[in-house]
């Protein structure tokens, strides 16, 4: 697992901060009339949640093939050591067909999928752009 020096969204991003704020903004919010993100509960780390994520995502936005996911390192390592045929980073991108950027300061119960210009920084631009999952209790009682 290396980092890139291209990452396609800002790694200076507080991503922290940045999954606070897309958290309360499901696109299901009743009585919402403004464009939310698309929020999905998700059981645990695995690429079959991934993909659910991208699912999600696609019917909601316009060009899908443009969408970024970005984890933590703890839930990447979570993720190669349950895919017994996924050994790194490069093979989980070929695997999903998406750029993935791994973040240290991700948290651990986020995963965002997004297009790089969807957010400014902490500010969401085109919250239509974002897909959120939100992971639940991994079996083995972490998270």
């Amino acid at each position: 697992m290396s980092a890139r020096s291209d990452e396609p969204i800002d790694a200076a991003t507080d991503f922290e901060e940045l999954a606070a704020r897309l958290r309360t903004q499901s696109d299901r919010a009743p009585g919402s009339d403004t464009d939310r993100v698309t929020i999905r509960s998700l059981e645990d780390v695995r690429t079959d949640s991934l993909v659910e994520l991208l699912e999600a995502a696609e019917t909601d936005h316009d060009a899908p093939g443009d969408l970024v996911f970005v984890l933590s390192r703890t839930n990447v390592e979570r993720l190669l050591e349950r895919e017994f045929d996924t050994d790194d980073v490069d093979e989980l991108e070929d695997r999903l067909g998406r750029t993935v950027q791994v973040e240290g300061e991700m948290p651990d119960d986020t995963i965002l999928l997004l297009a790089p210009d969807a957010i400014d920084g902490e500010s969401i631009t085109d919250p239509e752009s974002i897909a959120c999952g939100i992971l639940g209790t991994d079996h083995d009682g972490s998270r």
